[in-house]
């Protein structure tokens, strides 16, 4: 069985493809509960443009959940200059691409990002960031933008779920995912494994 890295773009996206491991990842990172997503849909990762030399988006992995909120998915393993801005370009895409005209403003649906990475944006101990849009004294404004950063390299710290799923992408050979299978009883981490041994068989994707 060959052993491949989530930290392959390529294997990470194939992964993803699995309904399970996506909705239990979605789940753990989100702090959704599993009995409120009944389903992932993979959409185009192509985000409109309007004119010709308008910029075009192009994301990793873009889930619409039941609710029609969107969750794009990013790994990013080579540090991106402006990767702050270019997040919120992602966002404002999602945000604005299915508004036609004449519909109401209402018909908008939460975008959420998931950035992935395997360098540290700042030296703060926290490998987990989620932010929202708020005021200065903290009060929210809106729900509707919501960027969730997972750092790689950074400590980690107490027993969360976010922890496997940070653990598994770091894995570096088949005996560091038989430890993770050993301990864990997240069907999502379960799953993820099976299916990367799986792919080990293959001859495909190599």
């Amino acid at each position: 069985m060959h052993f491949y890295s989530l930290k392959y773009d390529f294997v990470f996206k194939y992964l993803m493809m699995n309904e399970e491991v996506r909705k239990y990842f979605i789940s753990d990172v989100l702090a959704i509960p599993l009995e409120r997503i009944r389903s992932t849909k993979l959409l185009n990762t192509f985000l409109w443009k309007r004119w010709r030399k308008q910029k075009q988006g192009i994301v990793d992995i873009l889930v619409e959940l039941d609710d029609g909120s969107k969750v794009n998915i990013e790994l990013q393993i080579k540090m991106v200059k402006d990767w702050d801005k270019r997040t919120l370009f992602y966002l404002a895409k999602l945000f604005t691409g299915d508004l036609l005209v004449g519909e109401n403003y209402n018909k908008l649906k939460k975008c959420i990002c998931v950035s992935i990475l395997d360098f540290n944006l700042d030296e703060r101990p926290e490998y987990h960031k989620v932010y929202r849009l708020r005021d200065k004294q903290g009060y929210e404004f809106s729900d509707m933008f919501e960027i969730h950063i997972i750092e790689l390299r950074k400590q980690l710290s107490g027993d969360s779920r976010v922890n496997e799923w940070i653990e598994l992408i770091n894995a570096k050979s088949k005996e560091e995912w038989d430890m993770i299978q050993a301990r864990t009883d997240n069907p999502g981490i379960l799953e993820a494994i099976r299916e990367m041994k799986v792919m080990g068989l293959g001859k495909n994707l190599r």
